[in-house]
């Protein structure tokens, strides 16, 4: 068996760093957000990327939650009352988040 060249070896020990790095990253790859009140909670999450975000509707009306953020555009439809429906993120940046049903309610998603 040959031995690992120093170039080699560096080029391993830099290639399973990065990955061991993508695997411990600190952001959660789920989150969920409650509809209540006409509002968002919280106003803010972050995930990394690959991740998702559901969106849980405990008013007693429907909601059309949607971002129209570059690269992060969604529309999850006439959201009904007690459901639940998931939106993955497949693209790092901040993402607004509204309701085309209630203008007040807004939050953002940072994917990392």
């Amino acid at each position: 068996m040959r031995p690992m060249t120093l170039i080699a070896a560096a080029a391993a020990v830099s290639f399973g760093i990065g990955h061991l790095a993508l695997a411990q990253s600190s952001e959660p790859a789920e989150m969920t957000v409650i509809q209540k009140d006409i509002d968002f909670e919280p106003k803010e999450v972050r995930i990394r990327v690959g991740g998702q975000v559901f969106f849980v509707n405990e008013d007693r009306f429907g909601h059309n939650v949607f971002s129209e953020t570059a690269g992060g555009e969604f529309d999850v439809g006439r959201q009904a009352p007690n459901s639940r429906i998931g939106v993955p993120f497949r693209r790092a940046g901040t993402f607004a988040v509204m309701c085309r049903i209630h203008p007040r309610m807004a939050m953002q998603i940072v994917v990392q």
